[in-house]
């Protein structure tokens, strides 16, 4: 498996030089206690303080990066930047640029691009566990001369200590959110992470592209399934105090479901705001149907693409009242939310991603939208490149409009959604669905930003 590179010179890094104001942590003391990565440096995470109206307001986000599936594969991940924090500071300005989209979007500090929460304090939290911080292993794990460790809870702990000593327990608002196993990460500890931080805190979730199905093969044998549960079994999840217990109680034969959002969503209680792809690229199977001329697919082709956007749509709209999901036709993964471009312009159902989230965050809107009647890449957002930006020869005839100034609602006193508990969902299963075979993880540092 690859599990990812990263390559840097100084001339990149002196391109991507515009996040001085961002500093470093290192939870030394956190990791003689017991929370390190897999190769068991300290954890970590970047930080940029908040400012004026945003001083007593927190933006978190957790770093996605796919999984580690057996020991062998954990052991290979420990000795790059997903498994180890031996390079935090100096590849700290490729990753907030690039990695998951980088700072930008939500958590832009250009009041134009993001006037709501510009200048919130914002943690970027790196992930170096390789399972969701979920993984619960007392002990060091021996493989061969090699010797790791599982220890995704312990870091999550460790992040929020340090980051209520450094205000977040007097904070009057807290977003946890993150990309694709980021996204996994908000969907299984979002309740946990709820129970940590003050009441007087208002805390919600927005999971991004972390909403992986449970779906077959087009001959009904497991595709993505068994790898999630390798994870479980392999980390020591099933005695982690961060994941939900009612979770591991409804599925006590086969607790290792509870690993998948489709199994946890029913049991979340926190608010959350969903952003997910309906034809998402990281379960668009291996054949060789092409998204971008989708009408010269095959008929099952077309069907397992349909039977992943109905079965998430069908899962997605049992979420409570107080919850809220936008949701594309784009075959993307990890890049709206996180794009100044793109998290104003892409727009379904006749309303933009960063005004969707907008009304639910600050207005109580009940805000569901589904792309259920597009076709993969129906969406003219889909055409658009970043973070190339208007100069980009990719956006020829489509920059002008997309990086036109949209109208911001005004902000009201309206009340907040109130807490509902979850209705049962009616889990719907896609026989011909096809999830991707290939490996957890495959980046590099490309033109394109990494978004696994």
């Amino acid at each position: 498996m690859v599990v990812g590179f990263l390559v840097f010179s100084s001339g990149i890094l002196a391109a991507f030089a515009k996040f001085e104001t961002w500093t470093l942590t290192l939870l030394e003391e956190e990791a003689k206690r017991g929370a390190v990565c897999l190769d068991g440096s300290a954890s970590g995470y970047y930080l940029q303080d908040g400012t004026g109206s945003g001083k007593n307001k927190w933006l978190v986000h957790f770093q996605g990066g796919g999984w580690c599936t057996s020991l062998e594969d954990c052991v290979e991940r420990s000795r790059g930047e997903l498994g180890s924090s031996k390079s935090y500071a100096s590849d700290k300005e490729f990753v907030l640029d690039r990695f998951d989209g980088g700072a930008h979007g939500l958590f832009s500090n250009d009041s134009t691009v993001n006037p709501d929460f510009h200048n919130w304090n914002k943690v970027f939290a790196r992930y170096c566990d390789g399972g969701s911080r979920a993984g619960n292993v007392p002990g060091p794990v021996k493989v061969g001369n090699s010797t790791i460790f599982f220890r995704g809870g312990l870091i999550l702990d460790a992040l929020l200590d340090d980051l209520l000593r450094r205000g977040l327990s007097e904070a009057s608002d807290a977003i946890v959110g993150g990309c694709s196993a980021g996204g996994l990460t908000v969907w299984l500890h979002l309740d946990y992470i709820r129970s940590r931080i003050p009441d007087s805190v208002r805390v919600v979730g927005v999971p991004q592209c972390g909403y992986f199905m449970d779906l077959p093969e087009y001959d009904g044998k497991p595709s993505y399934t068994p790898k999630y549960r390798a994870v479980y079994e392999l980390m020591g999840v099933n005695t982690s105090r961060t994941m939900n217990q009612e979770c591991k109680e409804r599925h006590n034969e086969d607790q290792w479901r509870c690993f998948m959002p489709q199994y946890a969503m029913p049991f979340v209680k926190t608010p959350f705001f969903a952003v997910n792809s309906v034809y998402d690229s990281w379960q668009w199977g291996p054949w060789s149907c092409p998204a971008d001329n989708f009408a010269t697919c095959t008929s099952e082709e077309r069907g397992a693409v349909y039977a992943l956007r109905d079965s998430m749509l069908g899962n997605l709209s049992t979420a409570p009242t107080h919850s809220g999901y936008f949701t594309h036709s784009c075959v993307e993964h990890c890049k709206y939310i996180d794009n100044d471009m793109l998290w104003p312009r892409l727009t379904s159902q006749g309303k933009s991603l960063r005004s969707a989230f907008h009304d639910w965050y600050f207005n109580g809107s009940k805000v569901r939208i589904t792309a259920h009647a597009e076709d993969p890449n129906a969406n003219p957002a889909c055409g658009l490149h970043d973070p190339a930006g208007p100069n980009d020869s990719r956006n020829q005839g489509l920059t002008a409009q997309a990086y036109a100034p949209e109208p911001w609602p005004q902000k009201d006193s309206a009340s907040r959604p109130t807490s509902q508990m979850w209705k049962p969902i009616r889990l719907l299963r896609g026989k011909k669905a096809r999830l991707s075979s290939s490996s957890m993880l495959q980046c590099s540092a490309s033109s394109h930003p990494i978004r696994r």
